[in-house]
């Protein structure tokens, strides 16, 4: 199965409106479509946002009985959908129902006068699912069905320049099964593999990706540790496995960061020894220190270059989702030498919570 891309991402929050503002206001993505009552959906209202590359569709019920609301009540503001882009909907479709999938929505063609789209949809880990989105033509800024929408709003600045990756949680004993749902139905294949151990968790890891390396999944599952695990309290606030974090690449880390901080945006908090000695970790860098040290930016080094890191705190109400922004010179992983620094800001951000 050829997956090309992640077309979008659809979010299920409480208030679709309010999230398109905060998504515009504090990380510069531009709302393009709008569907709602006025558009003829009767049962939820929902923005479609771009920035750069990235799609991200926030989508709210109008009927609290519905299964968005449900949903929204079990799980919180959070990943609903991880939508493929592939050459041919209706074929990836059936070739997943050969391989196991549950079916969520046969193929349909949608379309307007800009071109048409075919989607079909299946169900993964949890509550989430994943579509198959075939484009034919230009089929408008987002997907016929949607209106167009502008907001005349203070935006923050558009640096985001595409999804980098998604983030995946298991519960302990079922990464394995993620790993054999993605690889098996999706032909990704596995390319990074550790086990962390800090002095108060524990964390087994996995990386699938497919072959162009445009979409990638790191997942994750808690191991036995001491204290509860950051992966523990998203399992426990999330009600089951889902999306723990995007992350959106970018070209220049140090100008983004400053820029989303003076619109509002919090990041970790790093200790000021991370970076007594990250010169002798991880060698030469085309960056400041004492810049990456001012805005908390983590580094890490694999055989193909090196690449900076910063993850924000949660951006919604329960401690689940977050964000996170990366730039790559020439590094293929994931940070896995900042792990350490990771966990220990957030098990200052769980002790605050009082979930350590």
């Amino acid at each position: 199965m050829e997956i090309e891309n992640v077309d979008h991402i659809q979010l299920l929050v409480g208030n679709a409106f309010q999230a398109m503002h905060f998504l515009q206001s504090r990380y510069g993505f531009t709302p393009v479509g709008y569907q709602g009552l006025e558009t003829g959906h009767r049962d939820h209202i929902a923005y479609a946002m771009v920035q750069g590359n990235t799609r991200i569709v926030v989508a709210n019920s109008t009927n609290p009985s519905n299964s968005i609301a449900h949903e929204v009540r079990l799980h919180g503001d959070g990943v609903k959908d991880i939508a493929f882009g592939v050459k041919d909907a209706e074929r990836c479709f059936h070739l997943a129902l050969l391989r196991g999938a549950c079916p969520v929505q046969e193929p349909a063609k949608k379309e307007d006068e800009s071109g048409q789209v075919v989607t079909a949809s299946i169900r993964s880990f949890g509550h989430m699912t994943h579509t198959f989105v075939q484009r034919v033509g230009g089929a408008a800024a987002f997907m016929p069905g949607f209106h167009p929408f502008h907001l005349s709003a203070n935006s923050a600045p558009s640096r985001l320049v595409e999804l980098d990756h998604v983030a995946l949680t298991f519960p302990a004993g079922h990464l394995e099964n993620g790993v054999s749902f993605y690889t098996s139905m999706f032909d990704l294949s596995v390319t990074h593999e550790e086990n962390i151990v800090t002095a108060n968790s524990a964390m087994n890891s996995k990386v699938v990706q497919n072959e162009s390396a445009t979409v990638r999944f790191p997942m994750m599952e808690p191991g036995s540790g001491r204290r509860t695990s950051q992966i523990e309290e998203y399992l426990h606030y999330n009600g089951g496995p889902g999306v723990q974090h995007l992350a959106f690449s970018c070209h220049d880390i140090i100008e983004t960061v400053r820029l989303l901080c003076d619109g509002g945006v919090t990041f970790l908090q790093t200790p000021g020894s991370y970076y007594d000695m990250l010169a002798a970790r991880v060698g030469s860098l085309k960056q400041d220190i004492e810049a990456l040290r001012a805005l908390n930016i983590l580094v890490d080094r694999d055989e193909w270059g090196y690449l900076l890191q910063i993850f924000t705190k949660p951006i919604t109400g329960r401690p689940t989702l977050f964000f996170e922004l990366i730039q790559r010179e020439g590094a293929k992983g994931f940070g896995s030498g900042n792990i350490r620094a990771l966990f220990s800001a957030v098990e200052r951000e769980q002790a605050l919570r009082g979930n350590l």
